[in-house]
């Protein structure tokens, strides 16, 4: 059997205002012709297969039509619901919908429920486990946990499957399962949506009690509240294969321990990351998995320098088409910056201006008006703070016909 595992489609979600619903048309297209060209047998969806729990109707759409087109290529679909989706309206249909050979994860007891999956010649017998977002405090006590953590909850679920692994490889053994022979192998694959340790995550992906900064490994620590998110990798020990989804880079944790990714480019730490999906054949399993490289939906560019290195001819025809996310630095902010930008770049998606510190920079807004004695003073005070340079001398005859306005209206009271 050929293998391709996926995750976090994340459909439904938007980029800075701007809806992906093409992106995403475009990144269904390219798994359901990755599964045709690579003969894949077994498609894994590893959760977040929306982005919110009530996703809109295109998105069911979409979903659907891929799940048909998936269905009569005769590929098995295992997927998993992620903390985005709505494991109940995910699961809808559930039973139906695993004669067709889609198979929804969704609840506590399919975590240890396998997708039975014996090699056509009966060689080997796949048990695919597929574990569903997980809320600790929510789960933690239908399990008999005292302390309801991620880690506690993932090790006392993947006991079971042991449990259960172990059950079936005796079955197995004795010649008890039809169409597989009594001395085939059995292997097991788990899916599971979390924060593992040692994975790099990105702005993109929502908190679930692990405060990890963008673009660092994670470290699986009992003791810290944050830490009890990241789960260790050792609860995983004894699988062939676990194909993880939550963060979106795609990762190689261990020799088994995988993340596939997001397909997508959804935020601007993304822009370096690898994106696709990995893909392995059962009937050599001591090959690791291949990457599948994709690019899918426009480019991201990060792009920061003086206006004039913005608006470079060169910088513009490499990023016209690109999502952009400009920072200016120059030392002052130039008239019509942001428009200019626009104008330049139509699919600008962040802004902003930041200049290069000064050594006057050090000292804090709120210590600059603390300082001023006068009305003009906090009034210079801010323009410095907001633009880098306080008032010329005809913005400074301005403010003074201003404040003398105010004080003639109220009769000199501050």
């Amino acid at each position: 059997m050929r293998w391709l595992h996926t995750s976090d489609w994340h459909l439904g979600r938007g980029f800075h205002g701007t809806s992906l619903r093409d992106a995403q048309q475009e990144m269904l297209s390219t798994v359901c012709s990755a599964v045709e060209e690579e003969g894949v047998d077994v498609l894994l969806v590893s959760g977040d297969v929306h982005d919110r729990a009530l996703p809109p109707e295109w998105a069911v759409t979409m979903l659907e039509d891929c799940l048909q087109h998936l269905v009569e290529a005769g590929t098995q679909v295992i997927i998993t619901s992620g903390n985005h989706d709505s494991a109940r309206r995910l699961g809808f249909g559930s039973a139906l919908m695993r004669r067709a050979g889609v198979h929804l994860c969704t609840t506590l007891e399919d975590a240890w429920t396998p997708v039975v999956l014996p090699e056509p010649d009966g060689s080997a017998l796949h048990l695919v486990y597929g574990i569903p977002y997980l809320e600790p405090q929510l789960v933690g006590p239908r399990l008999g946990l005292a302390r309801g953590t991620h880690t506690a909850v993932l090790r006392a679920v993947t006991d079971r499957i042991r449990a259960d692994v172990a059950a079936r490889a005796e079955q197995v053994a004795a010649g008890a399962v039809a169409g597989v022979a009594a001395d085939a192998p059995v292997r097991t694959v788990v899916l599971a949506h979390l924060f593992a340790a040692r994975g790099t995550g990105s702005d993109s992906e929502r908190i679930i009690g692990a405060d990890v900064p963008s673009g660092e490994p994670a470290i699986h620590d009992e003791e810290t509240a944050g830490g009890l998110a990241v789960v260790p990798l050792e609860v995983f020990d004894g699988f062939d294969q676990v194909a993880l989804g939550h963060l979106h880079g795609r990762q190689r944790l261990s020799e088994t321990v995988r993340y596939s990714g997001s397909p997508l480019r959804l935020s601007f730490s993304e822009t370096r990351q690898a994106k696709g999906a990995w893909l392995w054949d059962s009937a050599t399993p001591e090959i690791e998995p291949r990457p599948l490289d994709w690019s899918i939906g426009r480019p991201l560019a990060q792009l920061s320098g003086t206006l004039d290195e913005i608006l470079d001819e060169d910088a513009v025809a490499a990023h016209a088409e690109s999502f952009v996310q400009v920072t200016l630095t120059d030392e002052i902010r130039p008239e019509r910056a942001h428009q200019r930008v626009q104008d330049a770049y139509p699919h600008l998606a962040t802004f902003s201006h930041r200049p290069p510190e000064r050594e006057e920079a050090a000292r804090t807004y709120s210590a600059a008006v603390e300082d001023a004695r006068t009305e003009p003073e906090v009034v210079e005070a801010f323009l410095a703070h907001v633009r880098g340079r306080g008032a010329s001398a005809e913005e400074r005859g301005l403010v003074d016909e201003a404040l003398a306005a105010v004080r003639a209206e109220t009769g000199g009271v501050r």
